[in-house]
């Protein structure tokens, strides 16, 4: 059982606050049986700085049901000791050993704590981005966070290469291929887990060439109409829709310039925290629940 506690410190908590999740589609090449919580445990108590003076980490994953881990993710600002202070009365800088301060090493400030749960049958990671405090994490900075954790520098080299790519809306890639006319369109894959995709037609050169990404980019020639993307090109639009991403640019029908990528907009899931017990049990609910579409599943 999955014991984790979220105390109020200066503040109180709103009635039944708005929970918001983002799903993280992490891949791991190979992926054998146990892999992503392997992947979690070692990454479990690492720091990582992800941004300016601001660090994360996870706690090791715990079974809340068959199938289904939860643990949580940890953010804090570090204070840099060798850098100077500011005396905000007349904006003078201050040496920090000036000020008869001693922080605890095991300390981190303005900390904020977001938990995910992992659903192990399609590697997904459902986070809280806004927890009942209200407090933001947002979806780019957690997978920043969680790419940081699986490298190798943190995990070991001893294990597989991991992916991770936020989820987009459910419509986000249907916008970029359904524009009026399309001038450029871009398609960033990662290389997935093998059974995700069918081998048969879709990144057999990335795989069978042992590369971990690929770009394809197609432009409209002058004078034409724009893009129209074959089948292969959709499909594999499809399968970066959830490892890696897609850009689009184009026009729409008044001859406006539009510019659509499926970076820009995760799937947010919202949850009120009153629906279901307490916020861990809406978290397994918001991943049980949850449906992420697969390639090749959509009309494009």
């Amino acid at each position: 059982m999955l014991i984790c506690t979220r105390e109020v410190v200066g503040g109180s908590m709103q009635r039944n606050p708005s929970i918001e999740y983002a799903v993280l589609n992490i891949a791991a090449n190979p992926h054998p049986s146990g892999i992503y919580v392997s992947l979690l445990e070692r990454a479990a108590k690492k720091k990582v700085n992800y941004l300016g003076s601001h660090f994360a980490t996870v706690s090791a994953p715990r079974e809340a049901d068959d199938g289904f881990f939860q643990g949580r993710l940890a953010t804090w600002v570090e204070i840099d000791t060798t850098e100077q202070a500011m005396n905000l009365d007349n904006l003078d800088p201050v040496d920090f050993d000036d000020l008869d301060l001693e922080l605890p090493p095991n300390i981190g400030f303005n900390g904020r704590v977001f938990f995910y749960t992992l659903r192990v049958q399609d590697h997904m990671l459902f986070l809280e981005t806004r927890n009942e405090f209200g407090k933001r994490l947002s979806p780019g900075s957690a997978a920043k966070i969680f790419r940081k954790l699986f490298s190798p520098e943190i995990i070991g080299k001893d294990m597989p290469a991991v992916e991770v790519t936020v989820v987009p809306e459910e419509d986000a890639l249907k916008r970029i291929l359904s524009m009026p006319v399309l001038k450029r369109l871009k398609i960033h894959l990662v290389r997935p887990n093998a059974d995700d995709i069918d081998p048969a037609t879709v990144l057999d050169e990335l795989m069978e060439q042992g590369a971990r990404s690929q770009d394809i980019i197609l432009v409209a020639a002058a004078q034409s109409e724009g893009i129209d993307p074959n089948q292969r090109t959709r499909a594999q639009a499809e399968v970066a829709e959830t490892n890696g991403y897609v850009e689009g640019t184009g026009r729409d029908d008044d001859g406006n310039k539009i510019e659509f990528s499926t970076r820009a907009y995760p799937r947010v899931i919202r949850k009120a925290l009153g629906e279901v017990g307490g916020y861990l049990a809406l978290a397994l609910q918001v991943a049980k629940e949850t449906m992420v579409r697969k390639a090749g599943s959509q009309d494009l």
